[in-house]
């Protein structure tokens, strides 16, 4: 006779934890418009889970690849998507990875589900072409977008946020921005941005370590999953419609079709 542990009753099932696709996981989201019929323009929220693949070269830091992309996306608001997203990390083997790492811009409603589902043992990062965007946008409040030396001031600090050199970016942010001294608001709105950030930032160490900086994953999702296929010219969609669009654009670019199409479309047996 099989003793069941205690509070568990017959009948009931136990998940399986699913094995990751490699050590090293990364978990990628954002959002893509959609327009609805009767709604607007709504917003997508898509998750890419990837496997994390790194060989060294002779330099100073891994090459990191992305491989075994999958997708989950749907019109949800940020608490249901945050199950929808945990469901497919849990489908990849996230719970069981040696290490996640998540990469996106700044968005709160994401960072909250990363604390949510994924702290204490994620690594965050924030993307870093959405960084160094806030680096020109700061060079061309600070100084006229046309001039020269707007250019070469932000390529400076870019150089710098690459080398993890924050410190010296914040003395040179200080400098041109001294404390008591209003602030137009893009220089304040970005400094803010760059401060509540700073921790998600320090690419050198992420880059030694064989993380990946760059959430290219999840906007090729939103490209693939919701543009190419939602956003073509005059196209409006039911929310039905649109719902169950994402759901078998994210299943067909996940590569499952094969495996969930049967159980959505059983095929009759023939007598």
């Amino acid at each position: 006779m099989v003793r069941l542990p205690a509070g568990v009753s017959e009948g009931e099932v136990w998940r399986a934890i699913a094995e990751p696709d490699s050590a090293q996981m990364a978990v990628a989201m954002d959002g893509g418009m959609v327009n609805i019929r009767g709604e607007g323009w709504k917003e997508a929220k898509i998750v890419a889970v990837s496997a994390v693949e790194t060989r060294e070269e002779g330099s100073a830091e891994p090459v990191v690849k992305l491989t075994r992309t999958s997708y989950r996306a749907g019109l949800w608001e940020a608490a249901r998507f945050a199950n929808q997203q945990w469901a497919e990390g849990c489908r990849r083997g996230l719970e069981k990875a040696q290490r996640v790492v998540c990469v996106s811009d700044g968005a709160a409603w994401i960072w909250a589900i990363v604390a949510m589902c994924y702290a204490p043992r994620c690594i965050e990062i924030l993307d870093w072409w959405h960084a160094v965007q806030k680096l020109w946008e700061l060079a061309f409040a600070l100084w006229n977008q046309e001039e020269q030396h707007s250019h070469a001031w932000a390529e400076e600090q870019k150089a710098l946020l690459w080398a993890g050199n924050l410190r010296q970016l914040c003395r040179e942010l200080r400098r041109l921005c001294p404390r008591g001294e209003p602030l137009p608001d893009k220089i304040r709105l970005a400094l803010g941005y760059l401060f509540h950030h700073r921790w998600r930032m320090r690419y050198a160490q992420f880059r030694q370590a064989g993380c990946p900086i760059g959430s290219g994953s999840v906007e090729a999702g939103c490209k693939v999953v919701v543009q190419e296929r939602m956003k073509q010219a005059g196209m409006r969609w039911s929310r039905a419609g649109a719902q169950a669009m994402l759901a078998l654009r994210s299943i067909l670019l996940s590569e499952r079709w094969q495996e969930v199409w049967p159980t959505l479309a059983p095929v009759p047996k023939l007598a």
